[in-house]
């Protein structure tokens, strides 16, 4: 059971970050060069809040509260640290926080904005990135994690 958890975890973890990374590399350039420009942004958007924010999201969430309930590691960790694995592991949570809390504004506020206005479409596009960079940054305190740091 826990391993399937975790293949679950580690599989939308890919999702959420690969999605990103394919957004900024792959489908951006293309699409900005394109007269539908922002038809374009805003349809991608929805299908990959829909997948990612609303999707896999909770299930990393969930999934990774499972985790922790099969490593034997108490969830007051994720407040109250004792050691370096687990402050690691708090920093990872924190930060997954602040990305669900982020993939939240982003799509159900300023990504609904963005259309009608220049300055909303700025920060949605600031806001992407911000998201981008911490998720890359879970990624990395999982790795932290696997080498029990």
């Amino acid at each position: 059971m826990n391993v399937l958890v975790l293949f679950i975890h580690i599989v939308c973890a890919c999702f959420w970050v690969g999605g990103m990374l394919f957004m900024v590399f792959v489908s951006s350039p293309y699409i900005r060069k394109a007269p539908f420009k922002d038809e374009a942004f805003q349809n991608i958007g929805k299908n990959f809040s829909r997948l990612g924010t609303l999707g896999a999201l909770p299930i990393l969430l969930t999934t990774g509260l499972l985790n922790m309930h099969f490593l034997n590691v108490p969830y007051k960790s994720l407040i109250h640290p004792t050691d370096l694995y687990q402050k690691t592991l708090m920093m990872k949570f924190h930060t997954f926080v602040l990305v669900l809390l982020i993939s939240l504004i982003h799509d159900f506020y300023f990504g609904e904005k963005a259309q009608q206005s220049p300055k909303y479409a700025k920060i949605t596009r600031v806001l992407g990135i911000i998201n981008l960079i911490l998720s890359v940054m879970i990624v990395f305190f999982a790795s932290l994690l696997r080498y029990g740091m």
